[in-house]
Order: structure tokens, then sequence, then C-alpha cells
């Protein structure tokens, strides 16, 4: 084990699916917190994958962990990454909150039922769909509602089904897509001892039915350390017209206190009973005011990387701290310093029709526009000459094409530079 600066020895911290970004800014952390980070599944081998075997990559990575111990494990990826880090954790007897608490919030049916254990008034109507069912029975809630697999990660093969005919399309588009991440998490459950045999019948390759629920939208964030839960944050999600899709995040939350003592409260209670301990999660919500309701939308046991910057610009800290911490079984200690901005934001840059790319500024061009309107960071997702409908990952009703972070004095400074980063980005297409 290495020397850290100050005498005391330096740890070493494997990340499941880092890529360079945040590699730099976990890097800074570890000078300070005396660990080292280290790579043990780069973020090609769990991201975008078409194809893929879990036990292909977990052999992948105990090869890079005997080459090069850690003294912990951690991701801020959905699956697999999560349950790889679990996995892995276990194996290596190195902290972590254990393969069976991360499945409960990775399988959405399994969700669920303990929200509806849990917090009954903030669960919205669900049910278990075999998708492979022959003959395909009826539409399990009334129309409308949304229909989704019980894995999947940024909107992958859910759709708002809202007559017969798109519960009939949705169906055909589940059985043809949800082995890519349904095998490979069943065989994640298949590790699992005690799966409820509600959950066992569905599986890995099932699907869930939900009900309709409005709000405003947020994700509250937090870490349960010997068994005592923090929550660090909250961030509100801003949603097109459709009401489906993202189009930023903003951080702090304008939500009221109110509404976010009761988010807390409901956070305490999940990760308690599902018996997670020693990780960070996130939990993302809607809120009625008007009626006085919150619902629970989804649970996710790990960080947000999209809160990273965010956190940066507005308090002067990171949720990697919270994430290396609690994976190298320390208690986190976010102290804010109190960054340059009130408001910070990251904005979903997305086109709605199919088409070409025939334009992107290249990355002196982007450096120079980072420089004038910053603190702003751009992630490009396409290059000159790709087609959208061929990206990975794309949701049903649109493509998404970069990431604009951005920080400012107050919301309308916030648009305004937003607006202003757009011109000068001055995409291209072709239709």
């Amino acid at each position: 084990m290495e020397t850290a600066m100050d005498g005391s020895e330096r740890r070493e911290l494997g990340v499941i699916g880092l890529e360079p970004r945040r590699a730099e800014r976990l890097g800074r952390i570890g000078q300070e917190g005396a660990f080292a980070v280290r790579s043990v599944l780069d973020a090609a081998r769990v991201r975008y994958l078409r194809q893929w075997s879990l036990d292909e990559l977990l052999d992948e990575a105990r090869r890079r962990l005997d080459e090069q111990p850690v003294d912990g494990i951690a991701t801020y990826w959905d699956f697999p990454s999560s349950c790889i880090a679990a996995i892995l954790a276990e194996e290596h007897e190195l902290p972590g909150p254990g393969l069976p608490s991360v499945v409960v919030f990775e399988h959405k049916y399994w969700s669920r039922l303990l929200q509806q254990k849990v917090a009954p008034e903030d669960t919205p109507p669900f049910a278990a769909v075999d998708v492979f069912a022959d003959p395909m029975a009826g539409p399990p809630l009334p129309y409308p509602f949304w229909l989704k697999p019980v894995k999947s990660f940024s909107g992958l093969l859910g759709f708002r089904v809202t007559d017969h005919e798109q519960w009939c399309a949705a169906i055909r588009s589940l059985r043809a897509g949800i082995e890519r991440l349904g095998g490979p998490f069943q065989q994640v459950l298949d590790r699992v001892v005690d799966v409820p045999d509600e959950v066992a019948r569905i599986g890995g390759r099932g699907a869930i039915a939900e009900g309709m629920i409005d709000g405003d939208q947020c994700t509250l964030e937090g870490y349960v350390h010997d068994g005592e839960v923090e929550v660090h944050g909250i961030f509100d999600i801003h949603r097109a017209a459709d009401g489906s899709t993202f189009t930023h995040y903003t951080y702090p939350s304008r939500l009221p206190e109110a509404a976010c003592q009761r988010m807390r409260a409901i956070a305490v209670d999940l990760v308690t009973a599902a018996g997670y301990d020693q990780g960070a999660f996130n939990i993302e919500f809607f809120v009625d005011e008007a009626r006085g309701r919150t619902w629970i939308l989804e649970v996710n046991p790990r960080i947000s990387q999209e809160h990273d910057q965010l956190m940066v610009w507005v308090d002067g800290v990171s949720n990697l701290e919270v994430m290396a911490s609690a994976a190298l079984g320390e208690h986190p200690m976010l102290r804010p310093r109190g960054g340059p901005c009130a408001i910070a934001a990251k904005f979903f840059v997305r086109r709605e029709r199919d088409a070409r790319v025939t334009r992107v500024p290249d990355a002196r061009r982007l450096a120079a526009i980072e420089d004038r309107f910053a603190p702003c960071a751009i992630e490009l997702l396409v290059r000159t000459g790709d087609r959208l409908s061929e990206l990975p990952e794309q949701e049903p009703y649109s493509y998404l094409i970069a990431y604009v972070y951005l920080g400012a004095h107050d919301e309308g400074d916030l648009m305004d530079r937003y607006d202003a980063v757009m011109r000068e980005l001055d995409l291209g297409f072709d239709d």
C-alpha cells in the first residue's frame, strides 16, 4: 500500500465504469482523502454494449483486482455496474450494501412491493407483466399507464400506453428487446437467496405496469453508514410539454421544506426496510403540492453522476466524495465550502426528429465556449455523420445529442446563458 503525503497509508478505490471527467475529479478528491483511484472496469465495458455477458465482466474485473487489490469498490452507473460492484465487494469482503439490498431496488417490481409495504400512500398503482405470456392477457391497469422492463435505465424500452394498439405494440417491442438486460439481470437474481415468490415468478425478464403520476419531479440523494441515513441534496427535474422527456436538472431544489421533510422521512424508511447500508442512494419523487401528495417514482442504489458538477458549483463539494467514503468504509462528511453559483443545471439537448449530424464544434471550439461561459461544461454525444436513429440507448420520444452543464446567479440568468451556449454550439443536421 502506498503512503500519502501526510505519512498515512494511501488506500485504493476501485471504480466500475470509470470515465475521464469523473476520474479527474475523483483524483483530486483522492489527494485530499488519501486514496488513489483505480479503474476496475472502464465505462466502455459497462455502457452502451448491445450484447454482453455478466460472467465475462465479472471475470475481467476479478483479474484486475488480482493484479491491483483495492480497499473499496464503487460505481455511479446503473446496472450492471451497481450489481457488479456489490458482487465484487462481497467476494473481497469490502464495505458495501450487499447484493440483496441492491437488487431489491434494481428490480422495479420488487422495489414497488417494498414501497407498498413501507409507504403505501406514496406508491402508485402497479402490476407485474409477463411479456411472454401466450395468449397475452389484457392490460393490467386502466389506460393510460407506463409499461417498463423490471430492469432498465434511461427510459430504455419504457412506453406510455394509452390504448389497446399501443399495448400490443409495446409488448412486441419488449419481447424483442428485453433479453439484452433481462438475461444478465436474471443471472444476478439467481445469486440472491430468499427472493419473494411473486418476484421469482416475473424474474429478470418481466415488466411492470405503473399508474400515471404527476407533480413536480425531483431527486433526493443520500447515503447510509452504520444504519444512519443522511440526505445531502435534493435536485429538481424539469420536463418538456409531453411530460415524459427531461429538459434539465437544477440544484438546489426550490420545493417547500415540508415536501422535502416528507421525502427525507420516506427515504429513511425505505432504505432501512431494505437493509441497505454502507452505500449511497437516490430516490426520484413527484411532489403534487395541490393535492398534498408525494409519489415515489424509483429508487437507485447509487449516487447520480449527473449531480456531481452541480454540487461543485453550488456547494463547493461533490457527491463523488460520498461515494468514495462509503465504499472505503468511512462516514461521509460533506462540508460545503460554498461554490461560485446560487443555481446550477444540467441540460439535456435533444432533437425530436431523426436526422444525420452535419456539423459539430471541434475540441478547440468546445473549450473556447466552455471558457467564455464559465462555469460551463459541454459533453457532445454525437459526431459528424452520425444518424440519430442509430445512436445507442435512446428513448422512444426523442434523440439525446449533448449535455450542457451551467452555473448561474439565478434562474433567469441560467436560461439566458443556456440559450447563448446553444447558439454558439451551432449544431447542424440534415433531415
